[in-house]
């Protein structure tokens, strides 16, 4: 069942704002994407994802598996990384997405693109970069990794060095879908 993208944008929308209390002043609010002033991003890419293999790697249809640029889920063994995986077939999955290639090495040592990929708001029409997005949702650590041309402190309000708090799906040591805030 294909959910429709507005509804996704709302569920990490709603997502956010509960975990921040409702952002006023609350801890999520340094780690929201920046908008104000930010041009548009360049993107080199783009097209349908149509397998997610886990929280930061999927398949794009006609170009090839993409690995998220600077960030890093938990692995699948993991009760994160099954909530990881969740998150991006929410917001990924069958939708397209723009990419920006890393222009330094293009490809890991896996033969994975390495990118940033965008997503489109659908009430503003502007690119939301999902990246950081995965990050702010507690999903992934942001891992300033200095082989691409990516820097994740612009993504974000503060510095990369402080981590942001954790709320998001998991699932417990009974495989119970539930949401959590941790720090």
């Amino acid at each position: 069942m294909k959910i429709p993208s507005a509804l996704k944008i709302s569920f990490v929308l709603a997502a956010l704002l509960a975990g921040a209390g409702c952002l006023d002043g609350g801890p999520l609010e340094e780690i929201i994407p920046k908008r104000d002033g930010q041009e548009a991003p360049t993107t080199e890419v783009s097209g349908v994802v149509t397998k997610v293999v886990d929280g930061d790697t999927f398949d794009v249809d006609g170009f090839g598996r993409v690995r998220l640029a600077d960030v890093d889920c938990p692995e699948m063994d993991t009760p994160g990384g099954k909530a990881a995986k969740f998150f991006a077939e929410t917001m990924l999955l069958d939708e397209t997405v723009h990419l920006d290639v890393d222009d330094h090495r293009g490809k890991d040592r896996y033969g994975r693109w390495v990118a940033v990929a965008y997503i489109e708001d659908p009430d503003t029409s502007s690119l939301v970069n999902f990246n950081s997005m995965l990050a702010a949702s507690g999903h992934a650590e942001v891992k300033d990794f200095k082989d691409n041309e990516f820097d994740p402190e612009e993504w974000f309000s503060t510095s990369e060095s402080r981590r942001p708090p954790h709320f998001g799906p998991f699932f417990d040591s009974e495989s119970r879908f539930s949401w959590a805030l941790w720090v």
